[in-house]
């Protein structure tokens, strides 16, 4: 078999060669040429890296336009230990730059290759990214985030029904903090196992982060086979519990959207994706709640008000107002008080293509609670108090 390998590779041109075997792995094959200063990597690094081209004429000077500043002092001295016989072999950790001029670590491996002189001809290996997130989880022997989106973005079809279902366990940390991470571990793997039992051939469960997973299914056509999922999900964790002898007790939390959200762009999907698990550990542990648009553009709203006020706070205290309501005696009917009231108004959202609206939206019940919520309170109450004085004198 090994002959016949040697047979096929051997018919082949080097080019058709370093292609077949950049095909069949994730990892940046590369030949450094040493002597003549050339430079080839594999085409899908053009893609990720800061490098227009896949083989560098003036390698010593290309290839450290790729690596970020503070390293290329550090591989040029390797570099050149190679050159000089000092160094046979290349391992080294360092940053390139990806297409936006961000660092992007790396290891980078090779082997040096001497000529009939003695001397380093070539440097061959690969390099790999290692701050890349991982493809799959060991511990719960699920696919990983990445592998989510790839399934997604293989769809030959857009995305019109189904359903996302957003899973965490709640308060997973006290189980971790009171049994350890082994048995942690164990949950996590565990509760995987419960999960994939409930699905269909139809349906696909990975792991995102922690203690959190999503179940997709490409196929549903309403809410209620969501519900029907959680249902036999959550019956299936309870009997687990009982098996376990109550060992530990917990419960898990369900945030569900539409899977066409995908279509809206990653970055929009990934954000309704996590509010709505928010929503769901919200309502307190086993909690189950699915996507409301009504419901994401109040938490919008919210969100908006929260980055003017801080705004608001930093310039000033702009668009906070104080104004006072008479306190009168009624016997007397004389004015023996006042009593001072804070309006915070802000601009209205202007929609895409329209002028800036003069008007201003002002907010009471709405914001305060919210005030309370983000840790401002201290400064709302540093205006009212400043303002209300200032006025009496």
């Amino acid at each position: 078999m090994i002959n016949d390998i040697f047979k096929v590779f051997g018919e082949q041109t080097a080019e058709i060669l370093f292609e077949i075997i950049t095909e069949c792995m994730d990892d940046y094959l590369y030949i450094f040429d040493l002597q003549n200063n050339t430079f080839e990597i594999s085409q899908s690094a053009v893609e990720r890296f800061n490098m227009s081209k896949n083989v560098l004429t003036d390698a010593a000077n290309e290839v450290m336009k790729v690596v970020y500043e503070e390293d290329r002092r550090m591989l040029a001295k390797h570099l050149a230990d190679i050159c000089e016989g000092r160094e046979n072999v290349h391992n080294l950790h360092y940053r390139w730059l990806d297409k936006e001029g961000m660092p992007v670590w790396i290891n980078c491996r090779g082997i040096v290759i001497i000529d009939q002189q003695g001397k380093a001809e070539y440097l061959v290996g690969c390099l790999n990214e290692t701050g890349n997130r991982r493809r799959a989880d060991n511990v719960t022997g699920l696919l990983g985030g990445p592998e989510f989106l790839a399934y997604l973005r293989a769809q030959k079809e857009p995305i019109t029904k189904g359903f996302f279902m957003h899973i965490g366990i709640d308060d997973f940390g006290a189980i971790n903090s009171s049994r350890g991470a082994d048995y942690g571990n164990y949950i996590l793997r565990s509760v995987a196992g419960c999960m994939k039992e409930c699905l269909s051939d139809k349906q696909r469960i990975y792991h995102l982060v922690a203690d959190q997973y999503v179940i997709v299914d490409l196929e549903a056509s309403s809410a209620e086979d969501a519900v029907a999922l959680k249902e036999k999900i959550t019956d299936k964790l309870h009997n687990f519990i009982i098996a376990e002898n109550y060992e530990a007790i917990f419960s898990i939390s369900i945030g569900v959207i539409d899977a066409a959200t995908f279509c809206e762009g990653t970055e929009e999907c990934r954000k309704k994706f996590e509010f709505a698990l928010k929503q769901a550990k919200s309502m307190g542990k086993n909690g189950f709640y699915i996507f409301d648009q009504d419901d994401y553009e109040v938490f919008l709203q919210q969100g908006r008000i929260i980055a003017t006020l801080r705004n608001a706070i930093v310039n000033h205290y702009d668009g906070f107002e104080v104004y006072y309501q008479p306190i009168v005696d009624c016997q007397s009917e004389q004015i023996i008080g006042a009593e001072a009231l804070m309006r915070f108004s802000m601009p209205e959202r202007c929609e895409d293509g329209e002028t800036k609206k003069e008007a201003v939206v002002c907010f009471t019940d709405g914001v305060y609670p919210i005030i309370g919520r983000d840790r401002i309170d201290h400064s709302r109450r540093k205006i009212y108090f400043e303002r209300s004085c200032s006025n009496v004198l």
